[in-house]
């Protein structure tokens, strides 16, 4: 083996070496994670209102994320902190969020963040076209809309 073979050698040994490492790290840092019981709700799903929202729905055990793109309005990108109210196929949950205006809006405002942590409540129906239902209540505006495409779920 001449002194390049030998050099890839031990680049590879070391390169194992590394990978073997982080494996180990990342088994001890779950193992180190609290452990908390799940069962909260999920709200998930993605679509299109009547109103030409665009929505996007990732809530995992009372927490996660909703995304709202009102064309030519404002984009609505929020945390959510707490569900509410969950039942009958319903859900309602709280949060924090940012609001960037789009070019053009009707605000006569210039494009870009309007307001950065935001409160917000919002309120869903599971269901699909016709059935499904978002409504997003950000800044004193109403935002409601039926799902036309897509579809909402609720569970949990």
């Amino acid at each position: 083996m001449g002194v390049a073979g030998a050099f890839r050698c031990r680049q590879r040994v070391a390169l194992e070496g590394v990978l073997s490492l982080g494996v180990v790290l990342s088994l001890f840092a779950v193992a180190a994670a609290p452990v908390s019981a799940s069962g909260g709700p999920n709200i998930t799903g993605g679509g299109m209102t009547d109103t030409m929202t665009r929505f996007a729905l990732a809530i995992h055990d009372g927490t996660g994320h909703f995304e709202c793109l009102m064309p030519g309005l404002m984009t609505v990108e929020a945390t959510v902190i707490k569900v509410t109210a969950i039942g009958g196929g319903t859900a309602s949950f709280t949060g924090v969020a940012t609001v960037t205006l789009a070019h053009n809006n009707p605000f006569g405002m210039p494009a870009g963040p309007m307001a950065v942590g935001a409160d917000f409540t919002a309120s869903v129906a599971a269901g699909g076209p016709g059935v499904g239902h978002e409504d997003l209540k950000i800044l004193g505006m109403d935002f409601p809309g039926t799902v036309v495409h897509g579809r909402i779920s609720i569970g949990t």
